[in-house]
């Protein structure tokens, strides 16, 4: 009997193993709003690089990042209970961390976030152009010039861009975290890949 028990103890432990590695990022943050601090741990490891990478490169400096980047967490923490999955839960946590951003920006630099770009031509789409530009930020060295000429876009155009780069979003959830509409985010897309698009030959 006991060994009987020993094999069943071991099949449930190896079906608890497997579900745990298919639970879902939302799923994970309804187990969180219950009291599973585990499912929390699970998030925070799986999104802590590209949310951080994100505040890094919006703000420019590593120590107003490192601040953003725990107040993200923070709210999301503190809003835990009235979490609702009506979005990926990516979605849900890079909108906490935009509209955090601004409110910084707002702070700081007293910035109009509101003005709209006119068409050009369209990057918006090009996964591959996408991934050669994400591909380009990671050589820190070679490709200084690139990152300074990303943060000097216009905060709406690089908002847009690193939602694809680096939380790797696509355009209806950008549209999302951003709260305008898809044609919007495609038109600032546009804008800051036109804008490397000289660079990028250069260092092709």
């Amino acid at each position: 009997m006991d060994g009987y028990l020993a094999v069943a103890n071991c099949k449930e432990l190896k079906f608890t193993t497997l579900m745990k590695n298919e639970v879902s990022d939302e799923q994970l943050m309804l187990l969180y709003a219950r009291g599973d601090t585990s499912a929390f741990e699970r998030l925070y490891e799986k999104h802590k690089g590209g949310l951080f990478r994100y505040c890094l490169r919006q703000l420019s400096n590593r120590a107003k990042a490192e601040e953003c980047f725990q107040d993200v967490w923070m709210k999301l923490i503190n809003s835990r209970e009235n979490y609702q999955p009506k979005a990926l839960f990516t979605t849900y946590l890079y909108r906490i961390a935009q509209n955090h951003v601004i409110d910084l920006v707002r702070k700081e630099r007293k910035t109009n976030l509101e003005t709209e770009l006119d068409d050009a031509v369209d990057y918006a789409e090009s996964s591959e152009k996408g991934n050669e530009v994400s591909g380009l930020i990671i050589q820190n060295d070679k490709y200084l010039k690139l990152r300074t000429e990303i943060e000097g876009l216009p905060l709406e155009q690089k908002t847009a861009l690193l939602l694809k780069l680096d939380a790797g979003l696509s355009l209806e959830e950008i549209s999302v975290v951003i709260g305008c509409g898809k044609e919007t985010v495609k038109s600032r897309l546009r804008y800051a890949m036109a804008k490397l698009k000289d660079l990028l030959g250069e260092l092709a």
